[in-house]
């Protein structure tokens, strides 16, 4: 079903898929109201931004709560344009207080990066049926890639089928430096 593109609403694998993501989003709104540090903060607002990115992508709206004081109420939900302009709000609000970190925490580039992805997509959630982009947002799409693509600590393989080898973290020394203190 899922590989013929034939599944249906009640498909098990995305009501799962659904509820995995808004559950990933509930958790980083629960950090939120914890007194996290300015970091936590930032990383979490980056875990919910990613979680409703990946939601409106694949439903075309979002439930979204950020006040928990009263969980009986249903949350509102967003969609379209303003989703988007939720996101855009979450990453740009977040992005300074996140670090230049290792690939395995949420960081800069990350955000930079999915940020790249809601300008590039926001004219399909503002009209999925006739999608019309801003010229702005492509600016922004331009000047968030060069930002990543010209920092100095990431290079290009010579060889592109490398990145997909079995051994390709030996081509990412930090990564293997991160892997290796994080698990021991």
């Amino acid at each position: 079903v899922l590989h013929s593109h034939k599944w249906g609403a009640d498909h098990g694998w995305l009501r799962d898929t659904y509820r995995e993501l808004l559950s990933v989003q509930f958790s980083a709104s629960t950090v939120l109201t914890k007194n996290p540090t300015p970091q936590q903060s930032s990383e979490a607002r980056f875990i919910r931004a990613l979680s409703t990115f990946y939601v409106l992508d694949g439903w075309d709206q979002v439930p979204y709560r950020t006040d928990l004081s009263d969980l009986t109420d249903i949350p509102p939900t967003i969609k379209g344009a303003a989703a988007a302009d939720t996101i855009i709000r979450e990453l740009t609000e977040s992005l300074p207080a996140l670090t230049e970190g290792t690939a395995i925490r949420a960081n800069k580039d990350a955000a930079r990066a999915l940020l790249m992805k809601v300008y590039l997509n926001k004219g399909v959630y503002a009209n999925r049926a006739a999608p019309t982009f801003a010229a702005a947002d492509m600016d922004q799409v331009i000047a968030l890639a060069d930002l990543i693509i010209n920092n100095p600590k990431y290079t290009l393989s010579g060889n592109y089928f490398k990145n997909f080898a079995w051994d390709n973290l030996a081509s990412s020394p930090e990564l293997i430096y991160a892997l290796e203190n994080t698990t021991g």
